[in-house]
């Protein structure tokens, strides 16, 4: 749920605070006297942008300069094991610093390395301002999008369910395999066949798990590029549908499936 907080002074210098619904407090303000600012108006506007997701890189606070100068503003981690900060000119790091042109916004990311609170500050100063105040954005676990592809199998004519012939056959075939870690971390560890008797809640009637190194992809060779037997003591059954799910998944837990099917 989106939560604002706006930041303001009083004329002549005295600190108004935070009005917010959580995510922001411990504001010290600071200005020359005889400047006028109306206590109506956010001189700094503050939008949080979470929660974010674990391991992905994803928007934390929107910053609003409401002034006519060019402020810069400085975020920093409390902790920087909580993950790393990328600031919208591009920085990256425990602590970024950037500048907003009067009436411009800017949105800073975390790439959160935990679950769970993650706490830091915030400054803002210019040749007449300074303010300070710190905020704070919850990471939750779970599975990201795109962290992980799988280019194939992801057509029906990839799977086939070939029935014993003669001293052949009884045997699971996946014409080609390519799975692939997407989000940029090379952390791709497993991928797993799963073959069910009928649709995708049928018996499973054959598996197999393929554990790699942190990879990048996994793209094996050959024709078919992967064989599954039967489980023990079952036989693939002429005209029966079984249908074939594929899972990657990489080292944060993120997912991705395809599932096929074939009639034998």
């Amino acid at each position: 749920m989106t939560r604002r907080a706006a930041i303001g002074i009083l004329l002549g210098g005295v600190a108004l605070g935070v009005s917010t619904s959580g995510a922001f407090d411990q504001v010290d303000t600071r200005r020359p006297f005889g400047i006028a600012v109306s206590d109506t108006n956010a001189l700094v506007g503050l939008v949080d942008r979470g929660p974010v997701k674990k391991n992905a890189r994803e928007p934390m606070v929107t910053i609003t300069n409401n002034t006519a100068d060019t402020v810069s503003y400085t975020l920093t981690l409390d902790s920087c094991a909580d993950g790393t900060l990328h600031s919208p000119n591009g920085g990256t790091g425990c602590s970024i610093t950037f500048s907003l042109a009067g009436g411009n916004s800017g949105t800073v990311d975390l790439t959160a390395t935990i679950a769970g609170t993650i706490t830091y500050s915030i400054s803002a100063t210019s040749p007449t301002l300074s303010i300070q105040t710190t905020g704070s954005v919850t990471a939750e676990t779970g599975n990201v999008a795109g962290a992980i592809r799988i280019q194939k199998p992801v057509r029906d004519q990839e799977f086939t369910a070939a029935p014993p012939q003669g001293n052949q056959g009884n045997v699971f075939e996946i014409k080609s395999v390519d799975v692939r870690d997407d989000d940029g971390d090379d952390d791709l560890v497993a991928v797993a066949y799963e073959v069910r008797e009928g649709g995708s809640g049928g018996t499973i009637v054959g598996e197999k798990t393929v554990t790699l190194p942190p990879s990048n992809r996994y793209n094996p060779s050959g024709n078919p590029a992967e064989t599954i037997d039967p489980n023990s003591g079952y036989t693939i059954q002429s005209g029966v549908l079984y249908t074939l799910t594929v899972t990657g998944t990489d080292a944060d837990g993120n997912t991705e499936t395809s599932t096929i099917e074939d009639t034998a």
